[in-house]
């Protein structure tokens, strides 16, 4: 689960990356072998606000620094105490914030809310084993034996509220799917710990007499090995002198008469809690978002959520020393870091009205009373018949313009040449003598590109023209503008000097309604 966690943030890291290179804001070019625009929606059309709903699952690691019990018995003896252990941890959790996006792309933004975080697990102390000096219900001093059945081990139960404090991003990647990220700062406000101790223990005791002046007291045998006159009340020793007989009900009769021993004890009271202080965490959360409607995305993805918890380990700490009693581990605790990693699966819920950006020109529907009919070729035809040269010829009047004939455009190119000045030239005074007409203004590409790039470009020749003649004098409501693309061609769009002369805008003359 940990490896395929770690590789899944990887991966969704990668795929952020290369979002970096796919802009969501794309800025329409005209350019006639360019491919159109895919229909994303922009991220800065989204509202500035969101509220974002997740819901985690996961594994919860934690290293443990500890106090070791054993070091708050008197005379300690023979320990053999194992290191505490975290196993089995689990983590669920639940948070909601605010987020604001900010920027003219709203790409970036902060978010801020509560996160609450339900975490499970078993602390363990594999082996326990301890004999020290202690004192029976009469005042004897003896030695004490106490061992854990199968070590100890206690059920946790961990509630955790935060406070996140994050940075976030989102990019669209198409129209559906993007990538959105939160990283920041968990301010915790507290962490409560719950157990339940799943052990038992046998509680022994070493009795060694000794005479002073006439008088028989209790000492404290100090050896690692029991003297040979010591009063064994241990498991062993009983087994060993009585094979046959009931040992449970020795140890309860010896116990019911104040001696503090007893075999397979389970705590009297075994749950309780103890809380940890707050601390200042770490949350990330990549996730894939998915768009269900304008105004709701589903994010899939990863999060690692990392605290450094401090505690105040119990003094005079006993684990258990009377028959029955019992300290939590967790009251050795000095010191918690946790990490968990998992799934997340949100919500977000955008706060205001989506605005939405026009889509890729379309064709507009063709106005027949507007279509241009091809101009007749004003050229001067040449007869088949012999010209014999004649001297007495007058000469040959000057060819007139029309405001009619076409203006032709380089490739791809907006730019009126100095060859069609005449042609403008000639359209401005004609509008200024006619009162009672306007100009419409057509203008056309070849059939090289996509449509919806040549009606754009054919809009903008149509719209160099306009502006000419508007920097000449003709006023703006005189002129209307027509975009044809490639329609009505011409010439032939298969040569060359065909797709020349369907570049073009071509001027027609029309009277104003009454």
């Amino acid at each position: 689960m940990k490896k395929f966690i770690l590789v899944l943030i990887a991966v969704l890291g990668a795929y952020a990356m290369q979002a970096q290179n796919i802009s969501p804001d794309f800025d329409y070019v005209p350019h006639r072998h360019a491919k159109p625009p895919k229909n994303t929606q922009k991220d800065s059309l989204l509202p500035y606000w969101c509220i974002d709903l997740n819901a985690m699952v996961g594994l919860l690691t934690q290293q443990l620094t500890f106090v070791n019990p054993a070091g708050y018995y008197n005379g300690l003896l023979n320990p053999n105490i194992s290191s505490l252990k975290f196993e089995n941890g689990m983590s669920y959790g639940f948070d909601a914030q605010l987020g604001y996006f900010f920027g003219p792309r709203r790409h970036f933004g902060i978010g801020a809310g509560l996160n609450y975080m339900y975490q499970h697990g078993d602390l363990t102390m594999d082996n326990f084993h301890i004999e020290y000096q202690s004192t029976d219900n009469f005042g004897n001093i003896f030695r004490q034996e106490i061992t854990g059945e199968g070590g100890v081990k206690e059920t946790l139960g961990v509630s955790n509220f935060n406070i996140p404090l994050v940075l976030k991003y989102k990019t669209r990647l198409t129209k559906k799917v993007g990538f959105t990220a939160d990283a920041g700062v968990l301010f915790n406000l507290v962490e409560s710990n719950t157990y339940k101790a799943n052990t038992a223990f046998d509680y022994e005791a070493i009795y060694k007499y000794e005479t002073i002046n006439g008088v028989t007291t209790t000492v404290f045998d100090n050896s690692p090995v029991p003297g040979p006159t010591d009063l064994l009340i241990t498991k062993s020793q009983y087994e060993s002198q009585y094979p046959s007989a009931n040992i449970q009900n020795y140890f309860n009769s010896l116990q019911s008469h104040g001696y503090n021993v007893g075999l397979g004890v389970k705590p009297y009271n075994n749950s309780g809690s103890v809380s940890f202080s707050g601390s200042v965490g770490l949350l990330l959360r990549p996730a894939i978002s998915i768009s269900l409607s304008e105004i709701v995305a589903l994010n899939l993805g990863v999060y690692y959520l990392y605290q450094d918890f401090n505690h105040t380990a119990a003094s005079n700490y006993h684990l258990t020393d009377k028959v029955g009693q019992y300290s939590s581990l967790l009251n050795t605790v000095t010191g918690s870091v946790n990490n968990s990693y998992g799934l997340n699966v949100g919500l977000r819920f955008t706060l205001g009205k989506v605005r939405h950006c026009a889509p890729p020109p379309p064709l507009p529907p063709v106005v027949e009373e507007e279509e241009v009919t091809p101009e007749p070729d004003k050229t001067v035809q040449v007869s088949p018949e012999p010209v014999h040269e004649d001297t007495t010829a007058e000469p040959e009047e000057p060819q007139e313009v029309s405001i009619s004939t076409p203006i032709l455009f380089d490739f791809n190119k907006t730019r009126i040449s100095e060859a069609s000045y005449a042609v403008l030239d000639e359209a401005i005074k004609e509008i200024g003598e006619n009162s009672n007409t306007y100009l419409v203004i057509h203008g056309y590409t070849d059939n090289t590109g996509t449509a919806a790039a040549n009606w754009l470009l054919s809009k903008e020749r149509a719209n160099a023209v306009k502006a000419y003649l508007h920097k000449k004098g003709v006023k703006t409501k005189l002129m209307k503008t027509v975009a044809h693309g490639a329609k009505s061609p011409v010439a032939d769009n298969k040569t060359e000097e065909g797709r020349a002369r369907n570049r073009r805008v071509v001027i027609k003359m029309k009277e104003r309604k009454k």
